[in-house]
């Protein structure tokens, strides 16, 4: 099965995210839209794992869910990724992500200890709002996002993640649809 790693967003954060995913679609048409309930924080995509693994990875959220306590999470930036020439990926972004940084560091040194492959690039703290895959014209895109990102600055956006979550995902022909398969709370002081 294909699964990932992520904080889960409240209704509140997915309804105000689905809100300018609607402000952008008519001007960025050409991008893929990630269904308001799919929106996520990831922290690790794990690709196709073995059941095997799966007890494996659910012992491993909740051991790393016990090292640290709920932190709030504020949502501060739009984007993408790799840039505006060749954008794959418009993403909403994290203030003071370092807390987020540390939980996917560690996750990710217990996961290889399962054969679990290492991500090559850096993490980035991110919840994916749309994929890519027609050329954007780069002033188009810049311009769209800019009028967004007032609306997500101004919002002043935050919610408390309270613990991970294991998800796994079925691709089919309307988009991926995704399924809890394991939670694991952050540890209460």
């Amino acid at each position: 099965m294909r699964a990932f790693i992520a904080i889960e967003l409240t209704q509140s954060i997915k309804d105000h995210l689905s809100k300018i995913q609607d402000e952008l679609k008519p001007g960025l048409p050409k991008a893929g839209w990630v269904k308001p309930q799919n929106l996520h924080l990831t922290l690790k995509f794990l690709g196709d794992i073995s059941s095997h693994q799966l007890e494996e990875i659910k012992r491993i959220i909740a051991e790393t869910s016990l090292e640290f306590t709920p932190f709030k999470i504020k949502l501060d930036d739009l984007g993408v990724f790799p840039g505006l020439r060749n954008a794959r990926i418009i993403w909403a972004g994290i203030t003071q992500d370092a807390l987020i940084k540390q939980l996917a560091g560690s996750l990710e040194t217990k996961l290889a200890g399962i054969r679990i492959a290492e991500e090559k690039r850096g993490f980035s703290s991110h919840i994916t709002m749309a994929r890519v895959k027609i050329p954007i014209n780069p002033a188009v895109l810049e311009r769209e996002l800019g009028k967004a990102k007032n609306d997500l600055v101004y919002a002043n956006l935050e919610f408390n993640a309270e613990g991970i979550t294991l998800f796994e995902s079925v691709l089919g022909p309307n988009g991926p649809a995704y399924t809890v398969l394991e939670k694991a709370k952050f540890r209460i002081t």
